[in-house]
């Protein structure tokens, strides 16, 4: 469930060759990205990181040279930096326990262990991005994407907390739940809970999204919505909120936004399709996301056509 990348300063040759022993504790196939060069490490890192999509202040940057652990922190603000101590094993035991502690998790889940292998297919995906908007639009029409989104009652499982705990980027308000407080909500009679499970030719994604909420009305209100960095550009932010209209027959949804340091992304997707509500978050009304909502071309599990945004 942890994800590890290299960054050295050495020939790729020399590194593809050493990572090729068969004595490695690590496998090669563990690693992700390998970033060999002779630039500053600081660019490798960086490029570790957009590969990851996650922000320095959720990795640990280690290095045997203090200068580079230094060159690492001046450009990316928040990586914590560990000098590893090798000309001293106990210390090194010790280093190991100190990872632990911050990376340890009771249990892997089949989420963890699908992580780095998503993350490779998400080069494509990158790929494609930086094209022409017709070469994304093909790109996607033709990724063979199937999207499960399933309304849940409890008893739920721990991946759909822990997803809500942990993600910034796209979370409309960066709540957090204790596990009280998350069992508390559900148990509503009223709660909605909706989990959002992805996969494409290049792979499966597994659970990547969480949605939560209440129907008032003619308005449906959500209280909570993330979804993974893994997950970005497919549309299926798209495809969740089109659900929302259709699933609850409403005209209008109260996204209960509010702005944190992390979560441009879901500010982005939000603002062309909403209005400020008066107490508060942001009113999407179902004419305007008709009005904006582009192709999704998602097959949902267990239907065979893909879903046109007229469809609603």
């Amino acid at each position: 469930g942890v994800l590890v990348g290299v960054a050295s300063k050495n020939s790729p040759e020399i590194v593809e060759q050493a990572l090729a022993r068969t004595d490695l504790l690590v496998r090669a196939s563990d690693l992700f990205p390998v970033e060999a060069s002779w630039g500053p490490k600081s660019e490798a890192v960086g490029r570790i990181l957009r590969a990851w999509n996650i922000g320095a202040d959720s990795v640990v940057f280690i290095d045997d040279n203090a200068m580079e652990i230094e060159e690492v922190r001046r450009a990316h603000p928040g990586i914590e930096g560990i000098l590893f101590p090798k000309q001293d094993p106990e210390a090194v035991y010790r280093l190991g326990y100190r990872l632990r502690d911050l990376f340890g998790k009771r249990e892997v889940r089949e989420e963890d262990r699908i992580r780095s292998q998503s993350l490779r297919a998400a080069g494509e995906l990158r790929k494609a991005e930086g094209a022409s908007p017709a070469d994304m639009e093909s790109f996607l029409r033709d990724a063979g994407a199937v999207l499960s989104l399933q309304w849940r009652r409890p008893p739920l499982e721990p991946r759909i907390l822990e997803l809500i705990n942990k993600t910034n980027q796209f979370n409309i308000n960066g709540r957090r739940y204790s596990e009280a407080e998350w069992n508390s909500y559900t148990a509503q009679p009223e709660a909605c809970v909706l989990v959002a499970e992805y996969s494409d030719k290049y792979g499966p994604l597994g659970k990547i999204a969480v949605l939560t909420g209440l129907r008032q009305g003619s308005r449906f209100r959500i209280d909570t919505w993330v979804m993974s960095c893994r997950a970005f550009s497919r549309r299926i932010e798209h495809h969740t909120l089109r659900d929302v209209f259709d699933r609850w027959q409403v005209a209008e949804v109260l996204v209960d936004f509010r702005p944190t340091e992390r979560n441009h992304p879901s500010a982005e997707f939000l603002a062309p399709l909403g209005e400020p509500a008066p107490a508060g978050g942001l009113l999407i009304t179902r004419d305007r996301f008709l009005a904006l909502c582009p192709p999704l071309y998602h097959e949902r599990a267990g239907e065979s056509q893909p879903a046109e945004p007229a469809a609603i």
